[in-house]
């Protein structure tokens, strides 16, 4: 299933905006980037393998810019935690999938659900990793309570996005996989 913004010649409007938030977002927030939020849009909005595909790229922007740009540490905490990164948000969009594809068709209830089980997913998954992987204390409530925010407004201000889209683009479906 494909969604309605990538079946003509200009369908790229969607991918291509995630991909320009994928930068700018890497660049302002680095280590606090809303792949929940990602997985969770891509799950409702993009076919499996798109989604795969675009959770890949921002994944790969977001390590590039960490990396090259804003000097992470090259030893095996900071690798590994990014691999976890690319493996959780993964597993988090088909979670987040399943949630919405088994949360009806109300059209609220549907991304609340998919944000909500692809956060907790990936904030599990992560936490999971960290306690062999290094970097647990990153998981107290109060940061993990800023993370959540974090990803909650990139989620609704790409919805509000995504609306405009398919506003500008004459397409009716705001929300089209799941």
């Amino acid at each position: 299933m494909t969604t309605t913004l990538l079946r003509t010649p200009n369908s790229a409007i969607w991918p291509a905006s995630l991909a320009a938030a994928t930068v700018f977002g890497s660049l302002a927030l680095a280590c606090v980037f809303p792949f929940a939020a990602f997985a969770a849009l891509a799950a409702l909005t993009l076919d499996r393998r798109t989604a795969v595909a675009l959770i890949a790229a921002a994944w790969g922007v977001n390590q590039a810019v960490g990396f090259f740009l804003l000097s992470f540490p090259w030893d095996a905490q900071a690798v590994g935690h990014g691999i976890a990164i690319l493996g959780t948000t993964l597993i988090a969009s088909e979670i987040a999938r399943f949630a919405a594809g088994n949360a009806g068709t109300n059209p609220i209830v549907r991304p609340i659900a998919a944000l909500v089980a692809a956060f907790v997913a990936y904030q599990l998954l992560l936490r999971g990793y960290a306690s062999f992987g290094g970097g647990a204390e990153n998981f107290s409530a109060e940061i993990i309570a800023l993370v959540a925010r974090n990803d909650a407004l990139w989620f609704a201000g790409l919805l509000v996005l995504r609306f405009g889209l398919t506003r500008a683009t004459g397409r009716n479906a705001l929300l089209r996989a799941a």
